[in-house]
């Protein structure tokens, strides 16, 4: 499941080949998690990473280097059993520009995306970046990284991916209505 949500996400433009992760719930103190580094569409079972809750993990490399970001999830919400970040171009600019996003303006992202929250620019990687995300997933399911793309997690991956998928079709829609009205402003 998860080479295949990272395969979607790259054909669809949600990532570079490198970049973004996502992951899944074990049925104990575990989780599934991408690599590190490696080329996300060409993923195969066994590049995928077995990382224990304490930070341990077992694989041919390490871990995304959002693991921490992950764990904090999975360690605070019980029901959560995926996690899927991604770079969404798209939806990243129209955060950048301020554009007003009503996930009730389509039918698609009203039913797939219950609300979305955003957090400042933080590093990648870094403690700060997966407390302040852990703290929006407590709001909302569907969360904006300032400047870096969206995390988005569900009862399941195909959930959390649908949502990526839906905020990022909605944002396309926001950009070309906001071009659309400008341009006729413009004429006027």
């Amino acid at each position: 499941m998860l080479c295949d949500v990272m395969k979607t996400l790259h054909d669809r433009g949600l990532l570079n080949v490198k970049g973004g992760n996502a992951s899944i719930r074990g049925r104990g103190d575990y989780i599934w998690i991408t690599p590190s580094k490696q080329p996300k569409h060409r993923l195969t079972p066994d590049d995928i990473v077995l990382m224990y809750f304490d930070g341990r993990y077992v694989g041919n490399s390490p871990p995304s280097i959002e693991s921490k970001m992950h764990l904090h999830i999975y360690k605070t919400y019980g029901w959560v059993n995926a996690v899927v970040h991604a770079h969404s171009p798209l939806t990243t600019l129209v955060y950048e520009l301020g554009l007003n996003v009503n996930v009730s303006d389509f039918v698609e992202s009203m039913v797939s995306i219950p609300c979305i929250d955003s957090v400042g620019r933080c590093p990648p990687g870094s403690e700060e970046l997966a407390l302040s995300v852990r703290e929006a997933v407590g709001k909302c399911p569907v969360v904006v990284l300032k400047g870096h793309g969206v995390v988005a997690v569900g009862r399941d991956i195909y959930s959390a991916l649908n949502a990526i998928e839906a905020l990022e079709d909605l944002s396309r829609a926001v950009l070309v209505k906001n071009t659309y009205s400008s341009a006729v402003q413009t004429h006027r």
